[in-house]
């Protein structure tokens, strides 16, 4: 395969990339590890996956139709929503023709003013320039699960037809945005859960209206999105007032906060307990106090750093242009700018 482009990655910024290279004429192809269309999302399809941005912001501003053609269900979407909506995209913008999935780039390095890929199926690839969008990678958990005999899961590759937690003893190692995000989604089909807290998080409980026929056709009129999503202020009055654990509230400056549906009232069910530290032994968990909690399955939650300082397989080298989101940037709207401006000066100087 000879190309001008090669895109790295489906998600967000892969797919948005690829369309508008294909639309300056260039020839583009994106490869994917994924088995479909969606990024991020594609990989963290565990239970309560939700948008924690308003839906309007996280389309893409590059067609009016694209906008008003598609409508969502609730003003944070689910994120097995969010996929259907990648699928959207991919299917009206006829990108899986540009694409391969289940397709991983093991390795691109410079090569004679271009690029040089190895891709697995598929072998060798050769490109002009080289886009990557890996989305932001998982940080490794600061517990090991090494030693557990039972199932270890992880919310960053949680397969869409889930696992099944019904009456089974789940503990969770840490407290990220997916651990908010999950535990009320579980907790009432589990036999028991045990949270590791690796520290309190602010939480705002998620005001998530349904959109029925009137309020999608109002949506649909608003195109372009209105200004920048607001972000949720911590408030730990309220917080207190849902729960009487103090271990649940943080207590220093805020941080990110996180929109929840039920997450600090989860804890006050007798099947759920909230821990410190804990060490993994074959049967469980054991705490330091030395009381033993047995599980059937350990939950890693996920966190995510602000986009990796290494990409595997992948050099550095002229005409590699790497689009992740940005800390303190909102990504719906940093990525998009990102991409317009990496499509723009690939075009600048592609023939």
């Amino acid at each position: 395969m000879d190309l001008d482009v090669a895109v790295v990655g489906a998600g967000f910024s892969g797919l948005l990339a690829l369309h508008l290279l294909r639309e300056r004429g260039l020839r583009v192809h994106g490869f994917d590890a994924a088995g479909n269309v969606g990024g991020t999302w594609w990989w963290h399809a565990y239970p309560g996956s939700h948008l924690d941005t308003s839906c309007e912001h996280y389309q893409y501003r590059v067609s009016a139709e694209l906008y008003r053609d598609w409508g969502w269900s609730e003003r944070y979407p689910a994120g097995y929503e969010v996929q259907r909506w990648f699928r959207f995209v991919a299917d009206r913008l006829d990108l899986r023709r540009s694409l391969s999935l289940r397709t991983r780039v093991v390795s691109a390095v410079p090569d004679d003013g271009g690029w040089a890929l190895e891709t697995v199926p598929g072998g060798p690839v050769r490109a002009r320039e080289l886009v990557v969008c890996p989305g932001r990678r998982p940080v490794e958990p600061r517990v090991d699960t090494a030693a557990f005999g039972g199932l270890v899961v992880r919310t960053a590759a949680w397969p869409e037809d889930g696992h099944d937690l019904t009456g089974r003893r789940v503990g969770i190692l840490g407290t990220t945005p997916a651990t908010v995000q999950l535990v009320p989604w579980i907790v009432d089909r589990v036999a028991s859960l045990v949270v590791v807290s690796d520290g309190a998080v602010d939480v705002v409980r998620r005001d998530n209206p349904v959109y029925g026929w009137q309020e999608r056709a109002d949506y649909r009129s608003r195109f372009p999105a209105p200004g920048e999503p607001v972000a949720p202020v911590a408030d730990r009055a309220a917080m207190r007032a849902r729960t009487a654990d103090p271990r649940l509230v943080p207590d220093g400056p805020p941080g990110h906060v996180g929109l929840d549906d039920g997450y600090l009232e989860a804890f006050a069910r007798d099947h759920v307990t909230l821990v410190g530290s804990a060490r993994v032994h074959p049967a469980g968990l054991v705490t330091a106090d030395g009381t033993r909690h047995d599980l059937d399955v350990l939950v890693v939650p996920d966190a995510f750093d602000a986009g990796p300082p290494a990409l595997a397989g992948i050099g550095d080298g002229p005409g590699r242009h790497l689009v992740v989101a940005r800390p303190g940037h909102v990504p719906c709207l940093d990525l998009q700018d990102q991409v317009e401006a990496v499509v723009g000066a690939i075009a600048g100087r592609t023939v």
